[in-house]
């Protein structure tokens, strides 16, 4: 198993665990995971598909807020996926600007 797969399934656990309990300073744990799966874990030929699953993750992710009993916490586990996601598409970004500036 590689590091990266080690981290996004430490990114999972800890996505899912902080939508029921509060864990201090979730969102840089997540922010942290995500940035380092974004640098070493999204090839080059799937970044678009990752820059496109982090916009449709973070317009889907409230939405499930209304269903009774479960809305709220699958809700909360979307966000912190999309928290995730989001961290990494910064880093892909990152990563193509500093390609197209030492081209």
């Amino acid at each position: 198993m590689s590091f990266v797969n080690i981290v996004r399934i430490i990114a999972i656990i800890v996505a899912v665990v902080a939508a029921f309990v509060a864990i201090p300073f979730s969102a840089a744990i997540l922010a942290i995971l995500g940035l380092v799966v974004g640098f070493m874990g999204v090839q080059e030929d799937r970044r678009l598909l990752f820059l496109v699953m982090a916009v449709a993750l973070s317009t889907v992710a409230g939405s499930l807020g209304g269903i009774p009993l479960v809305g709220e916490h699958v809700s909360a586990i979307l966000g912190n996926f999309s928290a995730v996601i989001n961290a990494g598409a910064v880093a892909v970004i990152l990563t193509l600007v500093y390609e197209r500036v030492t081209e």
